[in-house]
Parts: structure tokens; sequence; C-alpha cells
């Protein structure tokens, strides 16, 4: 129980990246916002949104800076702390980069002991440290709802970075990590959850995409992303939108947690997930084809910490997974291509 009457997730409402403001809401609010000012230095801004901003130092090297906090997705606070920090880091490696530098970002409730805070904020040094990089302070406030996470600032080589956009028809997509925690996390929240089923979905979360991103840097991947708190669907419509080109889904192919379609048949859909998917079916870029809503709902499923979903040219697509299982990501999988169509649409 980490010190407290109750468990660490009844705190929060909504758990993991499955707390984060609708897709729908998102885009809408970020146009008013701008890209820059006109910056030339500024490389990726709110122009083309991404998963982090990146400023060029000079001709060859620049700065990758993101933020990320989130609402438990564990009760075990110690592994809460290394999932959120993995979490944020993760931003930086879908870039293509490497991250430096971290600082802490907290709020929580008032009752909560200072033993329970030292094991949180030792866990999100634990991801930093083995990330290689350096956490250095932070700020931290009350609030009834548990927050967690970091700023990070990272480094790329400019002709290496990873976007949404940077895809192309033709290109294969890669997954490196299982759909599911975010059902997980529900079924943790509800209580139904075993100790397998929190077993697979924490180590996949606390594992870091830093191989990942190794092995796609030295593929020469230019398009991919993160899979978090909008699930596959939603970050594959950003990639898709922002290469101008339409998507096709697998949905035999792909890597999903063992026993996560039973605790779906358990009702442990986070609200989130169907939030996403529900918008994605109205707005009419989601075609669900012959998909069980129980499968949709899997594809819309929020990660937090998810893997890596990258683009990368057909011919070099059996090499890249082989290299990724190598390199210890072992549910690496193709799980679609880019195809010619609308921008943004995707068919399953």
């Amino acid at each position: 129980m980490n010190g407290l009457p109750q468990p660490l997730m009844s705190y929060s409402p909504a758990g993991g990246c499955a707390c984060k403001v609708p897709q729908s809401v998102i885009e809408q609010v970020t146009a008013f916002v701008g890209g820059g000012g006109g910056d030339g230095r500024l490389l990726v801004g709110l122009d083309a949104p991404d998963d982090a901003a990146v400023y060029a130092l000079d001709d060859h090297r620049a700065l990758v800076v993101t933020l990320d906090f989130l609402t438990p997705v564990v009760n075990d606070v110690y592994d809460w702390g290394r999932i959120a920090a993995a979490n944020a880091l993760s931003d930086v490696y879908a870039m293509g980069g490497r991250p430096l530098l971290a600082l802490n970002i907290l709020g929580c409730p008032r009752e909560f002991p200072q033993e329970m805070l030292q094991r949180l904020l030792a866990g999100g040094m634990d991801s930093v440290t083995r990330a290689s990089a350096v956490l250095a302070g932070g700020h931290s406030i009350v609030d009834a709802s548990p927050k967690y996470g970091l700023a990070v600032v990272g480094e790329v080589e400019r002709d290496r970075i990873i976007t949404k956009g940077g895809g192309r028809v033709g290109d294969v997509l890669v997954l490196t990590k299982a759909l599911g925690v975010g059902v997980v996390s529900t079924a943790i929240k509800r209580g139904v959850a075993s100790e397998a089923d929190i077993g697979r979905a924490t180590r996949s979360m606390v594992r870091l995409n830093a191989e990942a991103a190794r092995v796609a840097r030295d593929f020469g991947v230019r398009g991919g992303t993160d899979v978090t708190g909008y699930g596959l669907i939603g970050h594959l419509h950003e990639m898709a939108a922002g290469a101008g080109v339409g998507a096709r889904i697998h949905r035999d192919c792909m890597p999903v947690f063992e026993g996560v379609r039973d605790l779906l048949r358990q009702g442990c859909a986070p609200d989130g997930s169907v939030r996403t998917l529900d918008n994605a079916l109205a707005a009419g870029w989601l075609d669900p084809g012959d998909a069980d809503r129980d499968s949709q709902i899997l594809f819309a499923d929020a990660q937090t910490s998810g893997g890596l979903l990258l683009s990368v040219a057909r011919e070099d697509a059996d090499a890249l997974v082989a290299a990724l299982h190598a390199a210890g990501e072992r549910d690496a999988a193709i799980v679609g291509e880019f195809v010619p169509g609308a921008a943004g649409a995707i068919a399953i």
C-alpha cells in the first residue's frame, strides 16, 4: 500500500497516459499556439506537431527538448517512478536522440508520506541513470491527484532526426513493444489483474526505448513516434497525416500481451482508449473493417511508456525487426504499411 490508506491508483481518475487530454481537443487548441515565431533554429515545433521540440545548435547538432508527466499506472510507487521517467525519456528516443539532462515534475497530495515520495523519486532516478543522463532537481506542488514525470533535454545529429511525418508510401510499419498496458492498468485499478499481468506490463513500461532508437538510427529511419496515450491508431494517424499518406494495419500481426483479451472481456477497457476509438470512428479517418470491438479497443489502447512505431523502407523491414530482436525487443513486429490515400486515414 506504500504507506497509504488506499491503493496508489485510487488517487487518480485515469492511470498513466490514459489521463491525456483528448487528441481532438489538443489538435484544435494547439493550432493557435504557433510554431516558434519564425526562428529558423527551431527545426521541429508545433507547425508540424511531433514528440519533442528540436532546436539547432550548429550545422550538425541539435537539442531535443520535451516534458511529460502522468498519474499512477501501477500501485507500486517505485515502479511508477521508473515508468513515468521512462515514458518522458521516450520522447527523446522517438526523435532519434539521446537524453542528456532531466528535471523532476511532481504533484502530490498532502497526506503522501515522505518515505513514499523518496521511493517515487528513486524510481525516476533509476530510469534516468539507465539512460546515462543526469537528473538535476525539478519542481513540486501540492495536488489532490498525484502526478510525476520529467522535463528532458537531449541531443540529436541533425541528419538523423526522426519525425512523425518522415514516412512515405510503400514504407512498412514496425512496432517495437506489445500493446495492452492500458488495459492492464485499468485491471489493476479494478483489482482484477493477476501478478503475471502486472509483471508483464511493468517490465515493458520500465524498459527504455534506447536500444530501439539506436537500431532505428543505424537503419537510417526517418519516420517514427512512440505509442502512448492516444494508442496505436491515434499516433499512427498523426504519422500518416504528417506524411500526407494513408495507412493500413495488419490486424493479425499485432503483438499483444498475454491475458489482455481476457481482461477486456471482463470490462477493463480504459475510458480514454474507448474515447480515442469512438472519436476516430466518428471523424471518419478509421475504417475498422471486420475487426471486432475488442481488437479495435486494443489498437486504441492508451499505452504508457509504449514502444516506438517506425516507418522503414520495405526492403529493410525484415533486417530491422531482426536487429530489434537481437537488441532485446522480442515483441517487435511488422504491423502495417503506408499506402496511397487520404492523409491520416487508417484501415484495419
